[in-house]
């Protein structure tokens, strides 16, 4: 998984064919569908939007995974698109493509208690809270808001999600 310097999503499945997942979920037109960072855990991949959002892909199952396997299909068909290293070279050639696919937008963050000592001023603590950064740990996604929660979605796969569980002190 990438993050190019426009904000661009791409998938590296193997060397030298990356795809950019193309989305209007995700075509910076608003902070509601501009990435700001990308993670993948074993089997599913996830993007931050710069509102908080949170969306899922799974490159290796399903719908994804057909078009995956029909596009290398195709473009083994072409000796200027093949995924080999020309002899006596070092250098693997990159042929880019695209996947037009929405992902899965993640359940909204539930509602969260005020977190004393946090040091925030106080025009932050009356900001909407919201995710600024994800993580994968095996299949669950963990997730940092911009007031110091921590949440953790569990079980992630494509067939169930479930919600988003503060991971509280005491837990």
């Amino acid at each position: 998984m990438a993050l190019d310097a426009n904000s661009t999503v791409w998938t590296f499945r193997n060397w030298g064919r990356p795809f950019q997942l193309v989305s209007p979920l995700l075509d910076c037109s608003s902070p509601e569908t501009t990435p700001v960072q990308v993670e993948c855990g074993k089997k599913t991949s996830a993007v931050l939007t710069r509102s908080g959002d949170v969306y899922v892909w799974w490159p290796f199952h399903g719908t994804m995974e057909s078009r995956y396997k029909e596009a290398m299909t195709e473009l083994d068909k072409d000796e200027s698109t093949k995924a080999i290293v020309p002899d006596g070279r070092m250098v693997i050639p990159c042929y880019t493509w695209e996947i037009n696919e929405d992902p899965i937008k993640l359940p909204k963050l539930p509602k969260l208690p005020d977190l004393p000592g946090t040091g925030l001023p106080e025009e932050e603590c009356r900001k909407e809270t919201k995710l600024i950064q994800i993580g994968f740990c095996h299949s669950s996604l963990v997730g940092l808001t911009n007031k110091g929660h921590i949440l953790q979605l569990h079980r992630l796969d494509s067939k169930y999600f479930g919600r988003w569980c503060y991971v509280s002190e005491s837990a």
